[in-house]
């Protein structure tokens, strides 16, 4: 009898782990601007992500109800790449859940990594000036100095986010309780408190508070017209909360007989808005 691939497993396998693993990792990108699409995109092509740079004026006891105002919207250019994280399978891991679910989950955490460092390229001093904290994570503590000038380098923004590396991370959980309230709203956060694993676009950079003006994201569907009758299985694996999808394919390589396995997507950012919007903390 020749073998078979258990795709219903598969399906709900990713599908779970898509909610427990790329929707918490990634939760934090949802603070920034961006234009998520399932359009079908190959590597260097630009999207146009817009940008709020300014809204109405606010009208007193108007006597006339016919002005739109005048809020302005820009625009910035982001270069797509085609982020493509492989694996190996055997035809054992497939039928197997558990073993199906590993090989997945360090994969995801592999991807997310990678979707965060492409987020991130453009926060650079070139783009966004000089740090506005410089000190070990350990300074960064609830009531610290440091802490409250990051968020007053971005007091202007209308929505405050705060993305730090897992060593400052660690520096904000509260030792009176079992619980991590870092949820909306956390030390005056209203966008949250989320960490990456690394910053890899600046030595040193350890985290920074941040409007949804600073960066742009983009992402899109790659391109599988001349491969996509090859795949054994192929699914869309949307992240709630995000509007990112995933791609997620298998197929058989006719040279080793071995099964390959893909996540895959086209992502990219670039800086947005640069005066008021980042305040970047640096170990040194």
């Amino acid at each position: 009898m020749a073998n078979t691939i258990n795709s219903a497993l598969i399906v709900d396998t990713v599908a779970e782990l898509s909610l427990t693993s790329l929707s918490n990792r990634l939760a934090g990108l949802a603070n920034f601007s961006s234009d998520f699409s399932a359009d079908v995109k190959r590597p260097m092509d630009v999207v146009q992500v817009a940008l709020s740079t300014a809204g109405s004026t606010t009208l007193t006891n108007p006597t006339s109800f016919n002005s739109i105002g005048a809020s302005t919207l820009g625009a910035t250019a982001v270069t797509l790449a085609h982020l493509y994280q492989p694996f190996g399978l055997s035809y054992a891991d497939i039928q197997n859940g558990i073993r199906l679910e590993k090989i997945l989950k360090i994969n995801m955490d592999k991807l997310a990594d990678s979707i965060w460092a492409a987020a991130t390229a453009p926060i650079t001093v070139a783009n966004f000036g000089a740090a506005t904290v410089t000190g070990a994570d350990s300074t960064v503590t609830p009531g610290s100095a440091q802490l409250r000038a990051l968020w007053a380098g971005v007091s202007k923004a209308g929505r405050k986010t705060l993305i730090v590396n897992p060593g400052i991370y660690s520096q904000l959980i509260p030792t009176s309780t079992t619980g991590l309230p870092l949820s909306a709203g956390a030390y005056g956060f209203d966008g949250g408190v989320f960490y990456a694993n690394l910053f890899p676009s600046e030595a040193n950079l350890s985290g920074f508070a941040c409007s949804s003006e600073a960066v742009a994201l983009a992402s899109a569907a790659p391109s599988f017209e001349n491969v996509g009758a090859d795949f054994l299985v192929s699914e869309v694996v949307p992240i709630e909360g995000l509007g990112i999808s995933v791609y997620y394919n298998v197929w058989s390589d006719p040279t080793t007989r071995n099964l390959v396995g893909s996540m895959e997507l086209m992502f990219g950012a670039n800086k947005g808005i640069t005066t008021g919007t980042i305040a970047s903390v640096y170990s040194a």
